[in-house]
């Protein structure tokens, strides 16, 4: 399932993500937004099953998400989020028709309760009648039964439905112009979610009561052999088969299990990940191995960073891959990329942290305060902190606040207590005792020594 939460605070919306271990609830994708206007256009585009807003943004309030939910006759279920002074508000916007609302502050309790009962409401629909194919992320779908590793990402795979059972063909068109790909979309109808779009070719799935028309209406069509969603080896076998010409088994996929190099791309580990990767592809011999391992690396690619978008991985599947080598050096420089900008982003994050505690020693600084400022959960931003740098954030703002203190000591007259206020510590005595763990001798010992050396 996909969740989207939607909220004009980037704190808020970085806690929401963090809060739960969403794949316990069925949920294997989350997007996230501040933009209202954004969310917006997310919900037009791809499938969401859950939409946790805000009931107050500027722009588009979460009430304007929900009517826009209903009339686009989506089956996106809306919890809205409110303060205490709009409940009635709240209380309004589910007799609109959003399935709940959490009061800020949210607690975690309240929110796992609310997911438990959405998840199990969506649990319900899906199995009283046929689903509509335009709620699932097709190509998501797609990677997860290719992968060795994401047959769990078929939780809300509709099984047991006409859908799974539907006999069905992979179809390519190459070349395939503007109206060749309007006409196909059009002959496959409920079913145009399952057609992708490459530079160079249109691929995608026709279910077998109307490949024979789609054939008679575009000749240059190839179709695969019949196969069925529900039998997963024999829809692997076929896709690689008809794709790329090598017979693929359910022992070839298992040859995967000890990659481990997958677990650091979903834990965004890049250099580590991608020097992995540098050792153990050319230890892949044959040219089915490697198309394996490097469409299994595409799989975690596209899970685990919204910045490699389905076009990329598009490219690499249907145009590079029938050439492994070349797939491979694309991939590569991708999670270079990845990498680089990543740590921009964390350069700029750990910056921002260590300039506003340089400008605000003598204040109180909570690690819930320094997240508010860089938009990051007080708990992610202490780890971001730790990984980034080898040292506790706490440590850092010791540090600091001893320097400058030694500095004060140094070019002022001042007493020892103001010091330790204008540096932060509330209490001398506790000043005096970091301060000769520090620098090995008391305050006053530090500035007398200065004195007769300057």
């Amino acid at each position: 399932m996909k969740l989207l939460i939607v909220d004009d605070g980037h704190y808020i919306v970085e806690y929401l993500k963090h809060l739960l271990d969403w794949g316990k609830f069925g949920i294997n994708q989350i997007q996230t937004t501040t933009n209202s206007i954004e969310a917006k256009h997310i919900l037009e585009q791809y499938p969401v099953d859950i939409l946790i807003t805000d009931i107050r943004m500027p722009e588009i309030s979460g009430i304007n998400l929900l009517e826009h939910v209903k009339a686009l006759k989506l089956a996106t279920k809306v919890i809205f989020l409110s303060g205490y002074s709009e409940f009635e508000y709240a209380q309004q916007a589910v007799r609109l028709g959003a399935f709940d609302y959490l009061l800020k502050p949210v607690d975690k309790d309240d929110v796992e309760k609310a997911i438990k009962k959405v998840t199990n409401e969506i649990g319900k629909s899906q199995l009283e009648g046929a689903p509509s194919l335009d709620r699932i992320d097709s190509f998501r779908y797609l990677l997860s039964f290719l992968s060795g590793h994401g047959l769990l990402d078929l939780e809300y795979s509709f099984d047991n439905t006409t859908f799974v059972h539907t006999s069905i063909r992979y179809f390519r068109i190459s070349p395939a112009s503007e109206r060749i790909e309007m006409r196909t979309r059009d002959f496959l109808e409920g079913w145009h979610t399952f057609v992708w779009k490459t530079p160079s070719l249109l691929v995608g799935v026709v279910p077998e009561s109307t490949a024979d028309r789609l054939r008679a209406a575009i000749p240059s069509i190839g179709l695969s052999e019949m196969f069925q969603f529900r039998d997963i080896h024999k829809a692997q076998h076929t896709f690689y088969q008809f794709f790329y010409g090598e017979e693929v088994t359910p022992d070839d996929i298992l040859v995967l299990q000890e990659g481990v190099e997958f677990s650091k791309l979903e834990s965004r580990e890049w250099e580590c990940a991608r020097n992995k990767m540098v050792k153990q592809y050319p230890k892949l011999t044959s040219r089915k191995h490697r198309i394996l391992y490097l469409l299994e690396v595409a799989h975690y690619l596209y899970l685990s960073n919204e910045k490699i978008r389905a076009n990329e991985v598009l490219d690499w599947m249907f145009n590079q891959l029938y050439h492994p080598d070349e797939a491979y050096k694309s991939i590569l420089c991708a999670i270079s990329r990845l990498a680089r900008e990543d740590e921009l982003t964390y350069q700029d994050t750990i910056h921002s942290v260590q300039s506003y505690i340089d400008d605000h020693l003598d204040e109180t600084l909570s690690l819930e305060d320094l997240g508010r400022i860089v938009h990051l959960h007080p708990a992610y931003l202490s780890k971001l902190y730790k990984q980034q740098t080898g040292e506790n954030l706490s440590s850092y703002i010791t540090l600091k606040r001893l320097e400058r203190a030694g500095r004060l000591l140094t070019s002022s007259h001042l007493h020892v207590g103001d010091i330790s206020h204008m540096v932060g510590y509330k209490k001398p005595q506790y000043f005096i005792k970091l301060f000769k763990e520090q620098y090995g001798v008391t305050p006053q010992q530090y500035r007398k020594r200065k004195a007769k050396t300057q």
